[in-house]
């Protein structure tokens, strides 16, 4: 049997998903027995069988998460088997399909899995953040431990101007006529802007499995890591999140590539160096189109600029500001940033973005 209720508050989802797809207005309850598991990654899938109130029985897909996540809880795929009874709570796909996204799993009254429990939770107290011999603030891991940062306290990016707007985690807003306080558009990027929120995000690349470009890689679920080779003049970004994608700064002095010498890639062409030994600024430029630079669709050119400043006030937190230049989506450079916490005493586990086929939903 299932119930369909509103209900006022959404829990953020750990695993990227679509607006398009589930609605966060409703709320929806199923029980049944499991037919099939999809364990990858990712979104993994339970597909049970669901009485209706008509009395036909309907074979449900219910997304639970990806696995790594999943895995963090204490769930593995082995969790459930064929022909368990469960009962399930989450949000309703949009339209009339039969999949559901779940935010707990209850079996024979024990709840099996929450979404609210996946969050990683990082170390506490304000220590002072390590360094190198040379002074300089190490980002990642002290020699012989482990760590990494985690999820970003905020979804989306906007102007500094507009931090507090009204935004779902995903970067939907709640009122599309504050458009123009996200930033400073062009009458083309407002536009465009204001089409992928009506659409809902149905759109966004990563929804595909293409890497999170720009900002964005400093907003993915499963965190990322810094490699500090000094001894090569670089350093390396290493995200947890799509296809163990990697981002390589070069602090060895050489000027920011431009003309004949930029590849437009997902991430561009990185240099960085430390200003006071306590900040690492990064200059990013030769960046291609095919990615959305944050969660809510904000449109960017190949004339995009970045400068990221990444700096550590205390042991557990990473300050992360980004000025956006890019003349012909934007009147004017802008800032924005946002937090990370620190992981302690765990590494980024392997995460390959395996996208399950629309088909598998035809029913």
């Amino acid at each position: 049997m299932r119930w369909l209720i509103i209900f006022a508050a959404v829990t953020a989802y750990a695993q990227q998903t679509s607006p398009a797809t589930y609605d966060p207005d409703h709320k929806i309850r199923l029980q049944g027995a499991v037919t099939r598991i999809d364990w990858a990654n990712p979104r993994a899938y339970v597909f049970v069988n669901v009485k209706e109130a008509s009395g036909q029985v309907e074979n449900w897909a219910v997304e639970i998460g990806n696995p790594l996540e999943l895995e963090k809880s204490g769930w593995k795929a082995s969790t459930l088997r064929i022909g368990d009874v469960i009962a399930i709570e989450g949000l309703p796909a949009r339209g009339q399909s039969k999949r559901a996204l779940a935010s707990s799993v209850t079996r024979n009254g024990a709840r099996l899995f929450a979404v609210a429990n996946l969050a990683q939770t990082a170390a506490k107290g304000a220590e002072a953040p390590p360094r190198w011999p040379d002074g300089h603030v190490r980002l990642g891991p002290e020699p012989g431990k482990k760590g990494y940062w985690g999820a970003a306290s905020t979804g989306a990016l906007v102007q500094d101007s507009a931090r507090g707007l009204a935004m779902s985690q995903d970067g939907l807003l709640k009122n599309l006529a504050d458009a123009d306080k996200v930033a400073p558009f062009l009458p083309w990027a407002k536009a465009v802007y204001e089409y992928r929120q009506r659409s809902l995000l149905k759109d966004d690349p990563i929804l595909r499995c293409l890497p999170p470009g720009g900002p964005r890689q400093f907003q993915t679920a499963n965190g990322f890591q810094f490699i500090e080779q000094p001894e090569l003049d670089r350093i390396l970004v290493l995200l947890g999140g799509g296809d163990r994608n990697w981002t390589v700064i070069y602090t060895d002095d050489r000027p920011a590539a431009q003309g004949d010498d930029l590849v437009r890639t997902y991430y561009g062409t990185s240099v960085g160096h430390w200003e006071n030994k306590d900040t690492l600024v990064v200059e990013s430029v030769g960046f291609n189109e095919r990615f959305w630079m944050t969660a809510g669709g904000l449109p960017h050119t190949e004339a995009l600029k970045l400068t990221e400043r990444f700096s550590r006030p205390d042991f557990n937190t990473l300050k992360y500001e980004v000025t956006v230049d890019d003349p012909r989506t934007y009147t004017r450079p802008w800032s924005g940033g946002w937090t990370m916490k620190w992981v302690p005493d765990q590494d980024m586990q392997e995460y390959f973005c395996e996208e399950n086929s629309e088909a598998t939903f035809v029913r």
